[in-house]
């Protein structure tokens, strides 16, 4: 994939209810989202950056800034400029409303940096 879907930029809330078969699935933000403590939310831009929001001390979102690049067809990977490496992910669907991501092991994962996936809840 040389260029991602045009609906993966916008911010996406993991469901973790609804994640099946190690595939993460994420409601866009601006859709109704079911009730849950603790919610993470990821929001791709175009210009290869995101913003990984995850609880913080007081339960408020806190936002970690990354880069993400297209890997592959259907692939995307994500990395931290602190150093804590990259995940490689297929965008097993996506849509104005869902988002499905299947993070890929550091064998299948093209030339991997090492494990931290945005959200990183297990």
């Amino acid at each position: 994939m040389t260029e991602p879907p045009v609906p993966l930029f916008r911010r996406w809330v993991h469901i973790r209810e609804e994640d099946r078969s190690g595939v993460r699935a994420y409601r866009a933000a601006d859709r109704p989202v079911p009730p849950g403590r603790g919610r993470t939310s990821i929001e791709f831009h175009p210009d290869g950056t995101f913003v990984d929001a995850r609880p913080g001390p007081t339960d408020a979102p806190a936002p970690e800034h990354g880069r993400w690049q297209p890997v592959g067809a259907g692939q995307l990977r994500v990395s931290y400029p602190d150093g804590r490496g990259a995940v490689t992910f297929e965008i097993v669907s996506v849509d104005d409303a869902v988002l499905q991501l299947r993070p890929l092991p550091p064998d299948v994962a093209p030339a991997p940096d090492g494990p931290a996936p945005p959200g990183r809840e297990t």
